[in-house]
């Protein structure tokens, strides 16, 4: 019997499923909404009617422009417009990406932690026609330019006032806007495959080269009504963003399934802890989408400000104005999501696991242990080194997990030709094979699952030790050692995550000097901020940690192996012969850690309740 091709049957009978048809019924069709808020940016609001029409000046300016390339040769017919966006949060990026939505477009979210180098190939490796900026990411797109080859300045497109561009030979948006608007009943739009990419948002590559991830129609429909269906939202909700716009949680956590519900959302440019209380108070938020290190900086500024959890209680979770109800997001630890859910009185957090790929998603949901992320689907796997499937979790009185070795490994998904969440890396066939290999998707994620009231419930425990998971993003070791095995002194270095006492990992290196050189902090960390100004360094590559050692040993092919130093991380407790460095904020250098230093930080995860990432 011939089997039915899923993906075949949605083309065919539910080809009106896109981000397009999403867009018009949620902010025009629905007439009733025009007039409702949809957003709210530096004090102004934004109705669903003002952004619609806003989305579609940019639908139509986009399409002009398309045709402009097609009468120059640029563009092929059947081809779309690939623009992108370089900037922080502001209500341009909102127009542009719903302006793609509704042209036909592809739009690559460019993440503002590539500079130099590193961004220049982006850009060339999207072969964009167009990039949007703003004040505040223009430098850096001025810096890179030199290096691109599929843009010139006439193709570069500033949001803001021209004065702050004078002589740069770059284009104003809004006049290039109101200039294409008398050609744009001319354009015609690419009819619609609901599995082709609207939005492009950048992971971590396997090289230092970030891996473009295609958010594809279907899955930004998709992604939207399932958190809408998780959270239960309503008209009355309302979000706060403050995740960047070029970050996947930030639409399929913040926007879509308040698009979806009807609700709003205050947008920020930036993120604030010490914003969040009188922004949460002021309009009334009721939702949140977070990463773990932002919701910790939120209870660490709210601690800090009255001084004890008990204050905060008080002061807080029956404060008139507070409608905080839920949270939806992931890399917070149990403790602080017990912590908020206390001080604001909340009804649920959903700590869930995810990636931009979105192949694997699961969600802690009420009732569910609140350490995991939820029930597992049959289809996800626990896999060893050898691709063989680890045994259950075994804990002990205290809840300590007892067959770790034997538990954990990688996070798998079987998976078949009608997976519709993701199907590749875009212009990476070299790092999708590593994903996707004989029926497996590989997350690159560590975990384990354990049998609780027979039923299956999944696990964290960190990233392989290919990547680096930091501030609620992935990415590669390669990226980190790229800089690190060029710092002044060093010979050669492997890169790794360690422990953080708040969320996610910390940045580490063990490095081997040159014959005779002694390791100098302070000109370390000269060269590594410079390198994130000239360099091309996301300031996130950064070592949290450097450990010296006096010489690697290899393999018989010669190769280092990573996971010792991974598992004995900064812990000089249990090494009190390793030599480390390391730096907080602020430092303009590194400094030596101490054992009463390490006491301290130790402090730091007993209070968090994460003391059994330190081992």
């Amino acid at each position: 019997m011939r089997r039915i091709n899923l993906k075949t049957v949605i083309r065919t009978f539910l080809w009106f499923v896109n981000f397009r048809t999403m867009i018009k019924l949620t902010m025009s069709w629905l007439w009733l909404r025009r007039g409702r808020t949809f957003f709210i940016f530096e004090g102004r609001q934004y109705t669903y009617g003002e952004v619609y029409r806003q989305a579609q000046r940019y639908a139509d300016f986009f399409l002009a422009e398309r045709s402009r390339l097609l009468r120059s040769g640029k563009l092929k017919n059947g081809e779309r417009l690939a623009l992108g966006i370089y900037m922080e949060n502001a209500p341009e990026f909102i127009f542009a990406s719903l302006g793609a939505g509704l042209s036909n477009s592809i739009l690559f979210a460019i993440n503002t932690g590539f500079r130099g180098e590193t961004l220049a190939k982006v850009i060339d490796q999207a072969n964009i026609t167009r990039l949007i900026v703003n004040k505040s990411s223009a430098p850096e797109v001025e810096s890179a330019l030199p290096m691109v080859t599929v843009l010139g300045r006439g193709d570069i497109l500033f949001a803001g006032s021209a004065v702050d561009i004078a002589g740069r030979g770059y284009r104003v948006l809004e006049q290039a806007i109101e200039q294409s608007l008398p050609a744009a009943a001319d354009t015609s739009m690419v009819p619609i495959d609901n599995f082709s990419p609207v939005l492009i948002i950048y992971t971590s590559g396997t090289t230092s080269l970030p891996k473009a991830v295609p958010c594809t129609h279907i899955k930004l429909v998709g992604a939207g009504f399932v958190v809408e269906s998780d959270v239960r939202l309503t008209k009355k909700d309302r979000g706060y963003i403050s995740m960047p716009l070029f970050h996947s949680n930030a639409w399929y956590i913040g926007i879509l399934p308040q698009m979806i519900a009807g609700s709003s959302f205050v947008l920020k440019p930036k993120f604030s802890a010490r914003a969040f209380e009188e922004d949460m108070l002021e309009h009334g938020v009721t939702f949140l989408n977070y990463v773990g290190q932002p919701l910790h900086y939120i209870i660490d500024a709210l601690e800090k400000k009255y001084g004890s959890p008990d204050a905060v209680e008080e002061a807080l979770a029956n404060h008139p104005r507070n409608r905080f109800r839920r949270a939806y997001g992931n890399g917070a630890s149990a403790v602080d999501r017990k912590k908020l859910m206390r001080y604001l009185n909340m009804d649920h957090i959903f700590e869930i696991y995810g990636s931009t790929e979105a192949v694997i998603t699961t969600a802690n949901r009420p009732g569910d242990p609140i350490d995991s992320v939820g029930k597992a689907p049959n289809s996800v796997v626990i896999l060893d080194e050898q691709c063989r499937e680890c045994a259950p979790g075994l804990v002990d009185a205290k809840g300590q997990l007892t067959n770790y070795d034997q538990a954990v490994g990688e996070i798998c998904s079987q998976v078949d030709s009608d997976n519709l969440r993701f199907e590749g890396y875009l212009g990476d066939s070299k790092a999708t094979n590593q994903k996707f290999r004989d029926g497996i998707y590989h997350s690159g994620d560590l975990g384990h699952v354990r049998l609780i009231g027979r039923k299956r419930y999944l696990y964290f425990n960190g990233r392989t030790d290919d990547w680096i998971r930091k501030d609620g993003e992935n990415f590669s070791a390669d990226s980190v050692l790229r800089y690190a095995q060029e710092m002044p002194g060093v010979d050669c270095a492997v890169a790794y995550g360690a422990p953080c006492d708040v969320a996610d990992e910390k940045v580490m290196v063990a490095v081997q000097l040159k014959k005779g050189a002694i390791f100098d902090p302070a000109a370390v960390h000269t060269w590594l901020v410079r390198q994130q100004k000239e360099g091309g360094m996301d300031p996130k590559w950064m070592p949290d940690f450097i450990r010296v050692i006096d010489s690697f040993p290899v393999t018989d092919t010669h190769k280092i192996v990573v996971r010792p130093y991974k598992r004995d991380h900064y812990n000089i407790e249990s090494n009190p012969d390793m030599v480390v460095y390391y730096r907080i904020k602020g430092d303009e250098t590194y400094n030596v850690l101490t054992p009463e230093k390490y006491r301290d930080l130790k402090a730091c995860f007993i209070r968090n309740g994460r003391e059994c990432m330190l081992g």
